[in-house]
């Protein structure tokens, strides 16, 4: 990455270059979340020699659990089937239908809704949907439910684009009809009366392959071909879904730099202090999201406090949209990410590792829980046991003599390998999931990883 230097300006110049590198980094830590939906959407709905998930506004079923051959969303769960759409509510409401609790007894779901800007504003399912099922009109800003629609449950929704990621727990392969019988009851098509689906403008204009900019930054792509992109489709998504009231002023300071919602941004227009501004500023910005992702309190555990529901804190929505896109929130799943061991160093598989739940703290969640193991590029690691996570439903875990339960994490396997979940040879890190995390949950304290040993 190459920054033209400080001194380069003076003056006016240098001031104008100063502003720019605010609004930058301003723009990206604001903005990445938005154009990572706009980016995954047109990754997932059809971009130029990439097959579709789905066209808009119609379902994709995912009929096995995630594995390291899946790379489109990071850390993806190991213990679910998804079912994901991009609705677009542009042209008019859609309804979803919501299946049918009561055919599936004890079996988690949920289907839970995000805005463009990642906000996970509406989870649907049997805490608060009738258990025969329920249909769900999905209304866009402003527009009112049609009169024979009107009986139904109306979700207003914040922008115009949604994301809907449908999760329902599935065991081991036997356990995976059930599971698809449960998936084949979700439902969702544009109300009577609304229009062909369009796909959004800033989707269909998105420049460049659908590639995050932070993977970008870095792989050393020249940061003026990034911002030049990153910008562009940020002003082209700002048009789509300008935001909530309280950050008109914050978009319109953006415009200080050139940054307008719209499809007339122009990179080449701007003057030269105010285009390495702009790239200055995203690249803090990125390596702001970075570090933040590395946990450089090297705390053993970090509790994701504020996932899903963000208010002001742009930093938590970038920093979830970089490591974890799509999380529920709190209310729904609490997300703990593991960095480091009890000693304050990163986990690397050159170690050996236990982590070990005593029999009176077992994870406090009432629907389930995992800890989800993933690769330094954010992905399932590729093992041999095909094993990628480790939770109360997985079959032939071995508890301790007093009921306590003890996991291994190495990268050679043990001679007891019931608990064992296989590490890389290199750097990765841990996510440990609680869905319908109990009252206690916030203030239970996750046990630290133990080094015992190098794997020479």
């Amino acid at each position: 990455m190459t920054i033209t230097s400080p001194d380069t300006f003076t003056g006016l110049d240098a001031g104008r270059r100063d502003l720019a590198r605010a609004v930058g980094l301003t723009a990206f830590v604001h903005g990445y979340p938005l154009v990572e939906s706009v980016r995954t959407c047109r990754l997932q709905t059809g971009h130029p020699g990439l097959a579709p998930r789905a066209p808009i506004n119609a379902l994709h079923a995912i009929t096995r659990p995630s594995t390291d051959q899946d790379r489109d969303i990071v850390t993806p769960a190991n213990d679910l089937l998804y079912t994901t759409a991009w609705i677009h509510l542009g042209d008019g409401p859609c309804v979803l239908t919501v299946p049918a609790a009561a055919e599936h007894p004890g079996r988690y779901f949920v289907l839970a809704l995000y805005d463009a800007y990642t906000e996970n504003f509406e989870n649907l399912g049997p805490r608060n949907c009738s258990a025969q099922g329920e249909q769900v009109l999905l209304l866009g800003p402003g527009q009112r439910a049609p009169a024979a629609l009107a009986h139904l449950r109306q979700v207003s929704c914040p922008t115009t684009l949604v994301w809907l990621i449908g999760r329902i727990l599935v065991g081991d392969e036997a356990d995976w009809p059930a599971a698809r019988a449960l998936q084949a009851g979700i439902r969702l098509a544009p109300a009577e009366g609304t229009g062909p689906s369009r796909v959004p403008a800033c989707v269909a204009a998105w420049e460049g392959e659908p590639v995050d900019a932070m993977a970008d930054m870095q792989a050393g792509v020249p940061a003026q071909d990034v911002a030049r992109r990153f910008f562009g489709n940020l002003c082209r998504a700002l048009a789509d879904a300008p935001g909530r009231p309280e950050d008109v002023g914050l978009v319109a300071w953006l415009g200080q730099a050139g940054l307008r919602p719209g499809s007339g941004f122009d990179w080449a227009a701007l003057d030269a202090p105010t285009r390495e501004g702009l790239q200055q500023g995203l690249a803090e910005a990125t390596r702001l999201v970075g570090e933040a992702a590395r946990s450089r309190r090297r705390k053993p555990w970090v509790l994701a406090g504020r996932a899903g529901r963000y208010g002001n804190d742009h930093l938590t929505r970038a920093l979830t949209a970089y490591i974890g896109l799509g999380a529920l929130a709190t209310t729904e799943a609490l997300y703990a990410a593991g960095h480091f061991d009890a000693a304050g160093e990163a986990l690397d598989g050159s170690r050996r590792y236990t982590m070990r739940f005593e029999a009176d703290a077992l994870p406090p969640a009432d629907a389930f829980w995992s800890v989800t193991l993933y690769d330094a590029d954010r992905f399932l690691h590729p093992n041999a046991l095909g094993r990628h996570a480790i939770g109360d439903r997985t079959p032939g875990l071995r508890r301790d003599a007093d009921g306590g339960l003890r996991l291994v994490f190495s990268h050679d396997r043990p001679a007891d390998d019931a608990n064992w979940l296989p590490t890389p040879a290199g750097r990765f890190y841990l996510i440990l999931r609680l869905y319908h995390p109990r009252e206690e949950a916030r203030a239970w304290r996750i046990p630290a990883l133990l080094a015992w040993g190098a794997t020479a």
